[in-house]
């Protein structure tokens, strides 16, 4: 009897075993898929370490290779420390998904390079924070970053010391409800085939980074969109630099330069404050029912014009240096431009076309 239950025991102490969870999961080169994921015996993929870590846990990276892509189901953080090129190169589908709600996920320190996959991270969960620190996402297909959930809470996207390149959308928010709040910091979106960011009822706070390249435009506002950008560059973009579709875009300290236009408006709003826009099409320009506040901000070597306002928008402009544009400051038939009459309107092929009104200050 004493030998069946000391057996029983065993049998009983194996089966929880199975069962065990690390705080502390981790992944190497010469990890296995078999083993228990701990640091001294460690996982082979992403996939089966985040099987055996607790929710909050963490799964580190011990040596440089590739891991497989993964699916977040729980709040964790997945960390290569700076010596170790901790990978990813899908041929299909997505690298990282993020899909259940109410978790917290950090993503540090990993390379996301596409060899055919749509999208480097989707985030789809409700009511969630997800850090995305010192990434490199390349080529995908689709998007680098997405989030298009329903988020009946708020999910919230923390982007920062990142790069976001070759893909056709670099950040892309569209939540299909709710709210959805993205937080770019030094990040830089490279030569990505549509918009280097695309919004869509989501709201934007971007700081000390830069949008080059894109194919369309850099940032674009659409329906119910809200962005606020300081001390950003967007540079290179096919059509549109700071691009206000509907949505509302308010930048500060910014430059926009080599863009067909640098800040455009069509039906929207965007108000500039010590901003530059240089060497594009057109510097800034408001059209359809859009409205647009330029102050103490500079318009100068653009090819057309340096302010304009293209029936029917308005404009509203003040402290401006408006020099070597084609034209300075451009009004067309029922668009409306009112200005404090402090501009410095000097050296352009025409300095001004069409009917500025100048107003009183309050």
């Amino acid at each position: 009897m004493r030998e069946i239950g000391v057996a029983i025991a065993v049998l009983v102490l194996c089966c929880l075993s199975g069962f065990a969870q690390n705080n502390r999961s981790a992944v190497s080169l010469t990890g296995s898929d078999t083993a228990s994921c701990t640091v001294p015996d460690p996982c082979r993929t992403f996939s089966t370490a985040m099987s055996k870590t607790n929710a909050g846990g963490e799964i580190v990276v011990l040596s440089t290779a590739g891991y497989g892509p993964f699916s977040v189901d729980r709040s964790v953080s997945v960390i290569a420390p700076p010596a170790y090129h901790a990978a990813m190169a899908p041929t299909a589908g997505t690298a990282i998904t993020i899909s259940t709600p109410n978790v917290t996920v950090v993503l540090r320190n990993l390379y996301l390079n596409s060899l055919g996959a749509s999208t480097g991270i989707s985030i789809t969960a409700d009511n969630s924070i997800v850090h995305v620190e010192n990434l490199t996402i390349n080529g995908f297909v689709g998007n680098g970053i997405e989030a298009t959930g329903n988020f009946p809470g708020t999910t919230q996207v923390f982007i920062k010391d990142s790069e976001i390149r070759g893909c056709a959308y670099g950040i892309y928010g569209f939540p299909g409800s709710g709210t959805l709040k993205l937080f770019v910091d030094r990040t830089r979106l490279e030569a990505n085939q549509q918009e280097g960011i695309f919004l869509y009822a989501s709201e934007l706070v971007m700081r000390d980074s830069a949008v080059v390249g894109s194919s369309f435009s850099g940032i674009q506002a659409d329906y119910a969109a809200k962005a606020d950008v300081d001390r950003s560059v967007v540079a290179e973009s096919g059509n549109y630099g700071f691009y206000a579709f509907g949505g509302q875009i308010t930048v500060s300290n910014s430059l926009a330069s080599r863009n067909e236009t640098g800040f455009r408006v069509e039906g929207g709003s965007l108000a500039a404050d010590h901003c530059v826009s240089s060497k594009n099409g057109n510097g800034f320009l408001v059209t359809s029912g859009g409205t647009m506040s330029v102050s103490n901000s500079m318009a100068t070597f653009n090819i057309g014009d340096g302010i304009a306002a293209i029936d029917p928008g308005s404009a509203y402009v003040s402290g401006n240096t408006v020099t070597y544009n084609g034209v300075g400051l451009h009004v067309t038939g029922a668009a409306t431009m009112a200005s404090l009459g402090n501009n410095m309107v000097r050296g352009n092929t025409t300095n001004v076309s069409g009917t500025v009104t100048t107003v009183a200050g309050n």
